[in-house]
């Protein structure tokens, strides 16, 4: 069972990663940020570094956030699947994104209720991935 359980994380670390390198037109030399405890962003961390990130920052909770935003074009929100789980407010990241000229892509991975503000998919430098439009994105390529 939990072969299977670390099977499936993953695989949609993988999936995730190719998105993150489809929408930015390549992730090599491009900077992201993990957040969520480590043994959750372990996948991603190997998966980005293979994919030839300049800077991975990881934090475990979004406290710094709004200081690292301005160095990255994706960040991965993966929170533990146990609540509650620190919410990623619009605020902080349009705090951020001031004076922003290239895209942020990010990915809210939680499991539950979301760990990133909705809001902050309508500021204008994000994209951002909810649960939902993972849900379905994923349930389309099944």
């Amino acid at each position: 069972m939990q072969n299977a359980t670390a099977y499936r994380r993953v695989r949609g670390a993988e999936e995730i990663v190719s998105i993150a390198d489809a929408c930015l037109g390549g992730l090599r030399g491009r900077s992201a940020l993990l957040v969520g405890p480590q043994e959750e962003r372990c996948p991603y961390t190997d998966l980005l570094q293979q994919a030839g990130m300049k800077y991975l920052y990881q934090e475990d909770t979004p406290a710094q956030v709004s200081a690292i935003l301005p160095h990255i074009q994706l960040l991965i929100s993966v929170p533990t699947a146990r609540p509650p789980v620190p919410l990623l407010t619009a605020a902080s990241i349009a705090r951020g994104c001031i004076g922003r000229r290239t895209p942020l892509l990010i990915f809210d991975l939680s499991e539950s209720t979301s760990s990133v503000e909705e809001l902050a998919g309508l500021l204008p430098a994000v994209c951002l991935y909810t649960p939902d439009d993972l849900q379905r994105i994923f349930s389309r390529l099944a």
